[in-house]
């Protein structure tokens, strides 16, 4: 027997491979999403590693000896991260908290800026910061419009990639910003 396809059932055809559709794209999209995660996971490894191996020489030549460098702090309140930091170079005077990024623009600048603030009320898990002056630098590979420069003039050092080396881009009238630690 054949059916008799009426502008209700064709409507309902419709409605049915429609949510399908916006399934399966919704799960493509979460896939997509999942692996792009992934690869800037990775990206972001790999620009760390690029600028760790280089940057304790880095900050000796500006008079930070570093003694101790670290990945990934974070700061909890009440299980709640407030912060996370890339790299954390520290000596018993002097840390250095760094941000990396394979794309540096004025938004990171301003979102590290403010990480240091909360690094100033929230310590590090176990990681005795007191009394220590906290510098903050940027690191990245590139830099979109004026980033570096905004990060020069708030105080914070500017690292960048140099063919197969890393440098700090700072000139010698660059004076850094402190964050006094006092918990």
């Amino acid at each position: 027997m054949e059916e008799v396809l009426t502008y209700k059932t064709v409507l309902e055809l419709i409605k049915q491979q429609s949510i399908i559709f916006n399934q399966n794209l919704e799960n493509s999209r979460i896939e997509f999403y999942k692996r792009l995660g992934e690869l800037t996971g990775t990206w972001g490894k790999f620009v760390a590693e690029m600028v760790k191996p280089k940057i304790v020489e880095l900050f000796k030549t500006k008079g930070i000896q570093i003694r101790t460098s670290l990945q990934n702090v974070e700061g909890y309140i009440d299980d709640e991260k407030h912060y996370e930091i890339d790299l954390l170079l520290i000596n018993s005077e002097f840390a250095v908290a760094v941000e990396i990024k394979s794309s540096l623009c004025v938004d990171d600048v301003k979102e590290h800026l403010e990480r240091l603030e909360k690094i100033k009320k929230i310590p590090p898990e176990r990681i005795n910061l007191s009394g220590v002056t906290v510098f903050g630098a940027v690191a990245e590979i590139i830099v979109e419009g004026e980033a570096d420069r905004y990060a020069y003039r708030k105080g914070l050092f500017v690292l960048r990639q140099k063919g197969n080396i890393v440098e700090i881009v700072n000139d010698d009238k660059f004076k850094p910003k402190e964050w006094k630690i006092e918990y």
